[in-house]
């Protein structure tokens, strides 16, 4: 079965936004697969009855196809139990739950990659507001260094996705809620979009 891996603080302003300093290294978290969800356009997504605030975090995410090399790309929901997290972080412990609850992988439709990637951008809307915006240019570790840098040591396979952080501009969400998010070209082209309805 495939792996959902997810980098962190590759934004440094997502960094600084979270109280954090921007890392000299890559660093990764694991979601359950079981988390995926790749709903389609205009479709109500449930949030489980647990959750008291979710935060959006809009990401680049890779596919990788054969010999651990980028085969696919889209737009990525990493949802986010942030009470959870915090009381876990403020503990010492481990914040899978935050993290690995149902639907908080969340994707767009795949496309195949452009030449070089650091020309797209990524932008997330909530009830038609603009909340994240940024160019993959302005990651600290490139897309590509991440996946070479996850290839040195973890068993990657065939379908692994993965998400490669955020943009500083994260929020809470709440149920009733119009989220949109879109990975674009520079020209403005949307390669893959999300477009849904929180319940």
């Amino acid at each position: 079965m495939p792996s959902i891996w997810c980098a962190l603080r590759t934004f440094d302003a997502h960094a600084v936004e979270m109280g954090g300093k921007p890392l000299t290294s890559p660093r990764f978290f694991l979601k359950p697969w079981a988390a995926l969800a790749q709903p389609p356009m205009g479709c109500e997504m449930m949030l489980s009855s647990h959750l008291d605030e979710v935060h959006h975090e809009v990401e680049l995410v890779l596919k990788l196809g054969e010999d651990q090399t980028l085969s696919e790309i889209a737009v990525g929901l990493d949802l986010t139990d942030r009470i959870t997290q915090d009381e876990a972080k403020a503990a010492g412990m481990p914040w899978t739950q935050s993290k690995g609850f149902v639907n908080s992988a969340i994707v767009g439709g795949f496309a195949e990659p452009p030449v070089g990637l650091d020309h797209l951008s990524l932008e997330l809307a909530v009830n038609g507001e603009p909340r994240q915006e940024a160019s993959i240019s302005e990651m600290s570790f490139s897309p590509l260094d991440l996946l070479a840098n996850l290839s040195e040591w973890a068993p990657l396979e065939v379908g692994d996705l993965l998400f490669c952080g955020t943009p500083s501009g994260i929020g809470s969400l709440s149920r009733g809620d119009h989220v949109q998010a879109r990975l674009l070209r520079e020209d403005g082209t949307v390669l893959s979009e999300l477009d849904l309805i929180l319940a």
